[in-house]
Order: structure tokens, then sequence, then C-alpha cells
């Protein structure tokens, strides 16, 4: 091989790597869920009330792709699981959530008054 193949080599070898490496993270981010975070978050917050504090995509081998959102409702941090194919709750898992200076939500007092 003359010194022009091999440098085209390494450089074609090189620009593969990168676009590789893009891919995997653009997937790692869910970039190419059919469902975006946002509408994960919506879906979330529909089944729970409250707002979305996180959401995180995870892909696992078994599970496919999924949103893991937090939500807190009512004094309580709900983990929801959302399908990043179809946008469908798969779980909710609740957890009393100490309540500091939660000035997204409105008291349970409030909510009361607004729904009567």
């Amino acid at each position: 091989m003359t010194v022009k193949k091999i440098i085209a080599t390494i450089t074609a070898s090189a620009i593969l790597a990168l676009i590789a490496g893009i891919a995997v993270t653009a997937f790692s981010f869910g970039l190419f869920a059919p469902v975006s975070g946002k509408q994960a978050a919506a879906a979330a917050t529909a089944q729970t009330g409250g707002y979305a504090d996180d959401v995180e995509f995870e892909y696992g081998y078994h599970t496919g792709s999924r949103y893991e959102v937090d939500v807190i409702a009512g004094g309580q941090k709900h983990e929801v699981i959302v399908d990043a194919n179809n946008g469908k709750v798969l779980a909710v898992k609740s957890k009393y959530h100490k309540q500091h200076d939660n000035a997204h939500e409105p008291a349970p007092a409030v909510l009361a008054q607004d729904n009567g």
C-alpha cells in the first residue's frame, strides 16, 4: 500500500467512527424515538396530575425504548414509565415527597376551590 492509500483508509475509518459515535449518542438521548420527551412528560402528567420534574430516555434490550418521567403531584413523587414508541403510560410508582417551596403546584385547598 502506498502512503496515500494508508492515509485515506485511516481518514475514512475515523470519519465512520465519528458518524457511528454521533448516531449512538443521538440514540441514547432518544432522538430517534417516535415519542418526544415533551410528549412523554405530557402523558405522565395527564396520568398523575402535577408537573414533570425530570425526563430521562432509557433503552433496555428486553424492555425497549422508554422514558422515565419524575412527576411531583399532591405531595408525592411519581416515577412514570412511558413507552417511547407509542406514548402509553406503562407503570406508575409513587412515594412521599417532602414539599419545600413548591411554587409550581398550588396547595390542595386551592385545587379544591378551582375544581369546585
